[in-house]
């Protein structure tokens, strides 16, 4: 779970925008989803960031979701190098 919630930080600080994929069968990750929209409601995920978050009751509709899937973006941080190391990475 610490690992889902790091790729939806990841997502509002603009360091990737690829979706993730919840195989919801027996609608087990319902609860999970519905933390989520919370958190969008309450403002503590942003929506586009809460969007890369696709869930499906079979594989089949979980990968066309997927490949259906169109970023958007609306990140609280400039996109920017996420690695010291690389030239275009802003010092502080």
């Amino acid at each position: 779970m610490e690992e889902l919630l790091e790729v939806i930080a990841w997502a509002q600080l603009g360091i990737h925008d690829k979706p993730v994929g919840l195989l919801n069968v027996d609608g087990y990750y319902d609860c999970l989803l519905g933390l989520f929209d919370k958190g969008v409601e309450e403002g503590f995920i942003k929506p586009s960031a809460r969007n890369i978050v696709l869930s499906a009751k079979t594989a089949r509709e979980l990968i066309q979701k997927m490949e259906d899937y169109i970023p958007f973006h609306d990140q609280v941080a400039p996109t920017q190098s996420w690695n010291a190391g690389e030239p275009n990475a802003t010092n502080s």
